[in-house]
């Protein structure tokens, strides 16, 4: 029996990702032509390590909490919390470092941007 090591198997598996025509949708890529190793992988090397918040984040729109104070990105993450972010169109990548928690009922109160 081969024994091979974990550093081995991603290098492999980030060859076969690059070698592999595009997928035609996002998710898994289903290594489809011949070959001695049969594999089902994820579409990128990077979702191999652990997920980060950003992939997930969905923007709402733009926010104020008042008439007169500047706008800024709503985001929801995959668990369904609101953030709020950035100045609107700013924010780039949210996460919890660029974004505070925010509430429906808190937004109900504001108004939302054109």
């Amino acid at each position: 029996m081969i024994a091979i090591s974990a550093r081995t198997i991603l290098f492999l598996a980030t060859l076969i990702l690059f070698l592999a025509p595009a997928p035609s949708i996002a998710g898994e890529l289903a290594v489809s032509h011949p070959s001695l190793l049969s594999l089902a992988l994820p579409a990128s090397p990077l979702a191999l390590a652990p997920a980060a918040p950003v992939a997930s984040w969905t923007h709402q729109g733009c926010w104020t909490p008042r008439s007169g104070s500047p706008c800024v990105d709503v985001y929801r993450d995959g668990s369904g919390q609101l953030w709020l972010c950035k100045a609107c169109g700013t924010t780039g990548n949210p996460g919890p470092g660029k974004c505070s928690k925010t509430t429906q009922a808190q937004l109900d109160r504001g108004l939302w941007c054109s």
